[in-house]
Order: C-alpha cells, then sequence, then structure tokens
C-alpha cells in the first residue's frame, strides 16, 4: 500500500507538513494500519496512517497517528454515491467552519470549550484527488459501538449532551455574532435533500417507503398508526418535507452534523466500564439547519422503543442543560438564546424529519454483512437503488423497530 492509494496528491511534502503542525521540524517516515471492513463507508475509502517525524532541536520524536479519506478509485462508485459533494462539505467544515468555532471560543475564553471532535491535519479538494487526513482518536481510547445494536441509557445521555454543547457553540454564536455565524454558514451546502438531488435519491426513497409501510402495517395494523404512516410515507411528498424541514431557517438553526448516528459518536469508556466522552466524526453531511433535526435522527436511528419510551423527557433535558451551560459560558444568556419551551416547539415543527431519515438509516442499519453490497463492483450505469436494494424485512424485531420509530412520533404529535 502506498500513499497514492489515498490520493496522488497525498505525497510525502504532505506527512512533512502533518510532522510540522504536530510540533516536529522533519518526516521520517510512515506506516499503514489495519484496514476497515466492509460497509463501513459508501462515500470514501479509508485507510489508518501513523507518520513519524522528529523535533530536531530538542531531540524528540513525534508520532501522529491518522484516519485518511480518500476518493473511491472505482469512478462509478464516485458517480452513484456522489463522493465529491460529500468531501466537499467535509473539508468545508474543516476549514471554515472550525476555525470560525475556534477563534470565537478564543475570545469567549470559556471554561470548557467544545472540543469533542478530531483534527484536521491536511486536506485537498478538486473533486477527483480529494482527501482528508484526521487524528485517529481510536489512539485517545475512542471507539464505535456496533452499528446493529442499541446503546445503552449513560451512552445516550452522553451523546446528547455532547449533541448538546455542539449546537450550543452555534446557538451562542448566532446571538453574540449572527453576521459571522450566517456568513459562515455559508460554506455549508445541502447533500441530501435538495431539488437538485431527487433525480439521484428519489426511487431509493420509493424503496424507503415501502419498506416503512410495511414494518407499521404488520407491527400495529388497522391503527392510527398504520393510518398516519402511510399518509405520510409518499415518497414524493416525504422528499419534499425533507427539503423544506432542512433548508427552513429559525431562531434553533445550528450548525448542525447532519449523519447522527451512533457510528459517528465515537465513546471513550473508563476503567469501570461507563461512558465518559464521546469525539464526534465524520461531517460530510453537515448543514445549517434546525437543531431538532440532529435530535430526532439520532433518537429515532440510534434508541430503543423501551428507551425512548421511558427516558425521552430525560434525554432532551440532558441535551438542554448541557447547551445552556456552554452558552452561558461563552457569555450569552441561555434563557434568552435557548429556553426549555423554545426547544419543544423546535421539536414539534422538525422532529418528524427524523422518520424521514430513519426508514433509510434503520434499514441500512439492520443489513447484515452479507447482504452489503461489494462497492467496487458497481458499474457505470448504476444507480442508488443497485447498491441499497431495500426489501421488507422477514424479521419481526427489525419491522418492529421502524414501526416504534412511528409509533413514537406519532404520540408525541410529530406526525399527524
Amino acid at each position: 500500500m502506498s500513499l497514492s492509494d489515498i490520493s496522488a496528491k497525498f505525497t510525502e511534502a504532505v506527512l512533512e507538513d502533518i510532522i510540522k503542525k504536530a510540533g516536529g521540524t522533519k518526516y521520517t517516515s510512515h506506516k499503514f494500519g489495519k484496514g476497515f471492513k466492509k460497509g463501513d463507508s459508501y462515500l470514501s475509502r479509508v485507510f489508518r496512517l501513523c507518520v513519524y517525524g522528529v523535533n530536531e532541536d530538542n531531540g524528540s520524536n513525534i508520532e501522529v497517528n491518522l484516519i485518511c479519506k480518500g476518493m473511491p478509485d472505482n469512478l462509478a462508485r464516485r458517480k452513484v454515491f456522489r463522493s465529491a459533494d460529500f468531501f466537499r462539505n467535509e473539508i468545508n467544515f474543516y476549514l471554515k467552519v472550525v476555525p470560525a468555532l475556534e477563534e470565537f471560543q478564543k475570545r469567549r475564553n470559556p471554561k470548557n470549550p467544545f472540543t469533542e471532535y478530531p483534527k484536521c491535519y491536511a486536506s485537498y479538494c478538486d473533486g477527483e484527488n480529494d482527501f482528508i487526513a484526521l487524528e485517529d482518536v481510536s489512539f485517545l481510547g475512542y471507539g464505535s459501538p456496533d452499528r446493529q445494536g442499541y446503546i445503552t441509557l449513560e451512552e445516550c445521555m452522553l451523546t446528547m449532551r455532547t449533541l448538546g454543547r455542539f449546537h450550543g457553540i452555534s446557538l451562542a454564536l448566532n446571538s453574540l455574532e449572527p453576521e459571522l455565524f450566517e456568513e459562515t454558514g455559508k460554506c455549508l451546502e445541502e447533500t441530501y435533500y435538495a431539488d437538485s438531488n431527487r433525480k439521484w435519491y428519489l426511487d431509493f426513497m420509493k424503496l424507503a417507503c415501502e419498506v416503512a409501510k410495511d414494518a407499521v402495517s404488520k407491527s400495529y395494523p388497522e391503527s392510527k398508526y398504520e393510518t398516519v404512516a402511510n399518509n405520510y410515507l409518499q415518497a414524493e411528498q416525504v422528499y419534499d418535507d425533507q427539503i423544506n424541514l432542512v433548508s427552513s431557517k429559525s431562531k434553533l438553526t445550528v450548525f448542525g452534523h447532519g449523519d447522527c448516528w451512533t457510528p459517528n459518536f465515537l465513546t471513550r469508556y473508563s476503567q469501570d466500564g461507563k461512558p465518559e466522552a464521546i469525539k464526534i466524526i465524520d461531517f460530510q453531511l453537515a448543514r445549517c439547519a434546525s437543531l431538532a433535526v440532529d435530535i430526532s435522527f439520532f433518537i429515532y436511528s440510534c434508541t430503543s422503543h423501551e428507551l425512548r419510551e421511558a427516558h425521552y423527557e430525560s434525554l432532551l433535558k440532558a441535551y438542554h442543560e448541557s447547551a445552556c451551560d456552554l452558552i452561558k459560558d461563552l457569555g450569552a444568556n441561555p434563557e434568552l438564546v435557548f429556553s426549555w419551551q423554545s426547544l419543544l416547539d423546535e421539536l414539534k415543527e422538525f422532529a418528524r424529519f427524523g422518520c424521514g431519515m430513519g426508514i433509510e438509516s434503520l434499514p441500512m442499519s439492520m443489513l447484515e454483512e452479507d447482504e452489503i453490497a461489494d462497492l467496487d463492483e458497481i458499474s457505470a450505469d448504476s444507480v442508488l437503488v443497485d447498491v441499497w436494494n431495500l426489501k421488507p424485512f422477514q424479521e419481526q424485531h427489525k419491522r418492529q423497530r421502524i414501526a416504534d420509530m412511528f409509533k413514537h412520533a406519532i404520540d408525541q404529535g410529530y406526525l399527524k
């Protein structure tokens, strides 16, 4: 394996610059680490890389552990998954949004600044040779749980608190420096729900709607849940609604993550097994939108029905308190910026987004290993449904997971 496997533009000169950013003066060598399994990434090829160098002034050794994402070799795969769009958006997030947030925090000098993301050491973007090299936080003890399973209440509470901090810094910036917030947000583009992507996505959404209809009708036959879900699950209508939800601005618009499911919240555990810290990764779907978009995506894609039924309000309160703590730490008034009632109102208006996204994310997360397509066998005339060819689930527990998402949203008044 060579550096050019990542990108033709990923050279030893890049590694030299990475070593200098890490406090060294000279790059000496590098080594590739263990690869990733099938299904871990659709939009890119992902590599582990360790870069070695020295600081010649003091004789110290420098070691930088990286996750490097490069464009797929298969040009058809790039086209099917619109890799260039997603790379551009994540690189813009790291080159423009992150520096704006970091400079804002320097000006405000909070006691507990938001730093729950990997450092970006290098990137390149031309639509063909794109790459991004990020800190490999697994060396700091962070890891991802099983994408098919549910997370525990403790993990969920910590995720909600971390998401609250991520959104809280946006709310504070928008309150204290609204011009900067608005200008910075222009660098993010909507990568999923836009008229320009309708042809790319709509056939897949039709499949997802049929899978969801089947799940609800077999789990809650002849009930209000079946009636409301069937009325909602019209592919064109859902897509239009998702476009509206991500493009409608409110007082609670934030720099959102866009892909809020469990594998993108890497967790570190204490010696006694308690979750103690999270790093948020993969900002390829980052967008400027209501904070309820991220919350509802996470709640419906990553939590069990039992957990939602027992602890939903507690999860929202953990999120809200965490956001307000950072807002206050940054010098804004949380009661004016982000009241509890404003959160509840925002969810009423925007949280059905989680259902529109969940009809994709839940089926995808429940695919078995042998059901995941070999992405490098995608042909030139392939479209999204050739790779993500969803079918109704035979297993009732999988159908139930989708159906219970709709039950909760309907019970909460998010879907009517």
